[in-house]
């Protein structure tokens, strides 16, 4: 597909806060499919990027059962025309080293699996998934996990889990056995904040408060469908599109104070 990538300007990185930050691991997944996680998990990335932080982000997939990547989504392969992108699925299945490699774009480190990982169905098995989360060095360190059971097993790792939530009562009522296990977590101890997405007139927040058993709930109002398309057509980083930047901005500051561990 002919897309055109057109470099953007992107100002000076700055802090608002002077004090360096210890590394922070912050899990973003999704109380189902197709809830927006890697939407909310890359904005989150530049937030905290253009706060002048060390940050590194991971896509957490299998990439045999991939019907979208992100690598495609914002035109990779076109930012790294002059340069050598670094495929960790790869270096990680043939056991060769990944410290100190990155993939610099935009003040940030992307770890992204490759449509060629697809290709050859390059899953890791636990020993690899545990080397890929654990590779990750910076002062924030974003992970974008799937919803499976194997990836499941590394939140318990983190030091915040944002759990993305579509309020279609039909999404809501297929995946109440991940719920209820999310919200075991959450009573365990595990700091967990819940994102509710695409919020429109149409839903009725009280039953969706009733049934996340919470009312600290961070929503997320639906974004125009042609600007998403229009994104991907421009070959942008949602966060990259000034509309929604600009409201995400106070939803993700609130976040971040909410968090604690910043």
């Amino acid at each position: 597909m002919n897309r055109l990538f057109i470099r953007e300007s992107q100002g000076r990185l700055t802090s608002e806060v002077g004090n360096p930050i210890d590394k922070v691991n912050i899990a973003v997944t999704g109380l189902g499919q197709n809830v927006g996680t890697t939407f909310v998990a890359s904005s989150l990335a530049f937030y905290f990027a253009e706060k002048g932080n060390n940050l590194t982000f991971t896509q957490c997939l299998t990439p045999s059962r991939s019907n979208g990547l992100l690598y495609d989504a914002v035109a990779m392969d076109q930012r790294f025309h002059s340069r050598t992108f670094v495929d960790f699925y790869d270096l990680i299945k043939d056991g060769k080293p990944i410290k100190d490699k990155k993939n610099i774009e935009s003040g940030i480190n992307w770890r992204l699996p490759t449509p060629w990982d697809c290709e050859k169905k390059l899953d890791l098995d636990q020993e690899q998934k545990s080397r890929l989360i654990q590779g990750a060095r910076s002062q924030i360190c974003v992970y974008d996990f799937e919803v499976e059971e194997d990836w499941d097993k590394f939140l318990l790792d983190m030091d915040v889990i944002l759990v993305v939530v579509d309020p279609l009562p039909s999404k809501l009522i297929r995946h109440s056995g991940r719920f209820k296990q999310l919200k075991q977590m959450e009573l365990a101890g595990a700091k967990v904040k819940w994102l509710v997405n695409r919020v429109n007139a149409g839903i009725n927040r009280r039953q969706v408060s009733g049934y996340l058993k919470s009312n600290d709930l961070i929503l997320i109002e639906e974004f125009p469908i042609e600007a998403v398309y229009a994104d991907e057509f421009f070959c942008r980083f949602h966060w990259q599109n000034h509309e929604i930047r600009c409201k995400l901005m106070d939803i993700f500051t609130k976040v971040s104070h909410e968090m604690d561990v910043l």
